[in-house]
């Protein structure tokens, strides 16, 4: 999220480094070939991840010049998204002489290039396009120092073929699997070829959950540490620090697309009037086409009254506590942390208390860690001290100097507490044998999962806020004991997630036969021991959605008054007999 750094000139070790641009546009990704997988969906989807698809040699005219002979190879790969499926990405490897010549040493820059639209890819930039984007060229002004010292930059498209600015996951996997692309086209072992990771503002988020994410996605890979400043730690926190804010409030539709793309989210049942105009004004552009565009914007003017308490609906709360940083494993790589304070609060975007946070629950862990809080320097200024700092840190690491451990200066910082109203899908119950679930945005339609693993399909559709799963049971196979009514054999479980709300549940069973009716087992029932009851004060008459059959279906609207109720559908098994 870094915008505004003018860097006229920059020295480093005795170089000066100008800023220039190119007129040479290269082909836009969504129009080259070469970011399209070349297999198909289901051979994609039996590679391990990182493995090389497609590789190139490209010009890069360094900071605008030749001044600077830089070799840079691309790389199609095999990646995988936010919810874990394959994926391809680009990532761009750099050299310069002196690395071509000297072992392998991989610093992995994850560049702040905070995108909805594909001109903002670091493959792209690097080559000269998007000239008008000063943020690449920044960067390219920073990553200097390394070429110069004889490291291999590895640059990855860490946002994914969707765009999906903000999702953390994402990001890291994409982050690790571009580093194993570069290996493999390298010809270097992974497991004693040393990486540092490096990444500022929306860089800091790829670098510290590919950190975090690692050990157990990709432990063969010989990391050394990882160094992230401007860090957004808890999204609810950040929301509510910019939320008005002259200047960062522009982020906050955008990463609402971003995080949205990534989860499968619609955002269009949520939106104002005005929040989908500015939600279309920004899906496609770069942060410096939004930062400081919307003074004073709100999520509140964004959203319908209904969801005027964002951080309370239950889809965006479960997202935004699974991006919660520290949530999803511990880094095993000396940390370098820095966010700069120029308000008692932050650095005008990012909160210095979640990042000390972080940092103490890293050295909980028994990590080096090193934290460094720039008072009086907001996002953009705190940028140079940490970049500063980052480079000779990064550097002993990969030579193998004793990481320095700063723990004892580290605070306990803010409380990163999950948010309440956070929903997820139930887990099928035991003994299921297919299971299918949905986190629906509310409006009517939005919602709807299909089983269509069942003997001839079943659906449940949800009408509100909330999450619901939906699962079946092998034939004939009563999952909690003999039935006392002639049934089809047909046993599915409809659960309704704690805190959802909504108004309905719409649910469709379609069997062998014409089903009759059905029974819902109450545990409640027989004094305790349980029983199935009819379902009883519903609506019948709903529409089997596509993919059912229309005929021997039966369909019923669950509601108020119905049995078993709303709230009875925690877990409860419903059958059609």
């Amino acid at each position: 999220m870094l915008v505004g750094v003018v860097l006229a000139g920059l020295t480093w070790a005795g170089v000066a480094v100008p800023v220039g641009a190119t007129s040479e546009q290269p082909t836009l990704p969504t129009a080259s070939a070469f970011y399209r997988s070349p297999v198909p969906a289901q051979t994609l989807a039996s590679l391990p991840p990182g493995t090389v698809l497609r590789q190139r040699t490209v010009d890069v005219p360094w900071l605008g010049s030749s001044s600077l002979d830089v070799r840079a190879t691309q790389l199609l790969y095999r990646t995988t998204t936010e919810l874990g499926a394959p994926a391809v990405t680009v990532t761009t490897v750099l050299q310069d002489p002196l690395a071509r010549l000297a072992p392998v040493r991989i610093v992995s820059w994850q560049m702040f290039y905070d995108a909805l639209g594909a001109e903002c890819d670091p493959s792209y930039t690097l080559r000269g396009g998007n000239p008008g984007y000063g943020d690449a060229q920044e960067e390219e002004a920073l990553m200097t120092p390394y070429l110069l010292a004889g490291d291999t930059l590895v640059v990855s498209d860490y946002e994914g073929e969707d765009l999906a600015w903000g999702a953390g996951q994402q990001s890291g996997y994409q982050t690790l699997d571009g580093i194993r692309a570069a290996e493999a086209a390298l010809g270097v072992p992974e497991r004693t070829t040393p990486v540092a990771m490096v990444g500022y503002s929306g860089g800091s988020i790829a670098t510290d959950w590919a950190a975090e994410l690692s050990p157990a996605y990709a432990p063969r890979l010989d990391l050394v540490g990882a160094a992230m400043g401007g860090v957004p730690v808890d999204y609810a926190h950040n929301l509510a620090y910019i939320n008005g804010s002259p200047d960062w409030s522009g982020v906050i539709p955008a990463i609402l697309v971003g995080v949205a793309r990534a989860f499968g989210v619609p955002l269009a049942p949520y939106l104002s009037s005005y929040g989908a105009k500015v939600i279309a004004q920004v899906q496609d552009g770069c942060i410096n086409s939004f930062v400081g565009n919307y003074p004073g914007l709100t999520i509140q003017s964004l959203l319908k009254p209904r969801y005027q308490n964002f951080l309370q609906v239950p889809v965006f709360a479960s997202i935004v506590n699974e991006l919660i940083m520290g949530t999803d494993g511990t880094p095993r790589v000396p940390i370098l942390l820095a966010n700069g304070n120029s308000d008692g609060t932050g650095d005008g975007v990012m909160v210095a208390a979640d990042v000390e946070a972080l940092a103490h629950r890293d050295c909980a862990a028994g990590l080096p860690v090193t934290f460094l809080e720039e008072r009086g320097l907001d996002h953009t200024e705190a940028a140079v001290p940490f970049e500063l700092a980052a480079f000779p840190t990064i550097e002993g690491w990969l030579a193998g100097l004793p990481p320095v451990n700063g723990c004892g200066a580290v605070g306990t910082g803010n409380a990163l507490t999950p948010l309440p109203a956070g929903t997820v899908p139930p887990a099928p119950p035991v003994g299921a044998v297919r299971s299918a679930d949905l986190t629906t945005v509310a409006e009517r339609g939005q919602g709807q999962v299909v089983a269509e693993g069942l003997r001839r399909g079943a659906a449940a559709t949800l009408e509100g806020t909330g999450a619901l799963s939906l699962a079946d049971f092998a034939r004939d196979r009563d999952p909690v004991g003999p039935t006392d009514f002639p049934s089809t054999g047909q046993f599915f479980s409809v659960a309704l997630a704690s805190g959802s709300q909504a108004s309905g549940v719409d649910l469709v069973a379609c069997g062998p036969g014409r089903p009759s009716g059905l029974r819902w087992w109450n545990p409640s029932a027989a004094g305790g021991h349980g029983a199935w009851e009819v379902v009883s004060g519903v609506t019948t008459g709903v529409r089997p959605p596509a993919g059912l059959p229309g005929q021997g279906c039966l369909s019923v609207r669950l509601g108020p008054g119905s049995s078993p109720s709303l709230s009875a559908l925690t877990a409860e098994g419903v059958s059609t007999g």
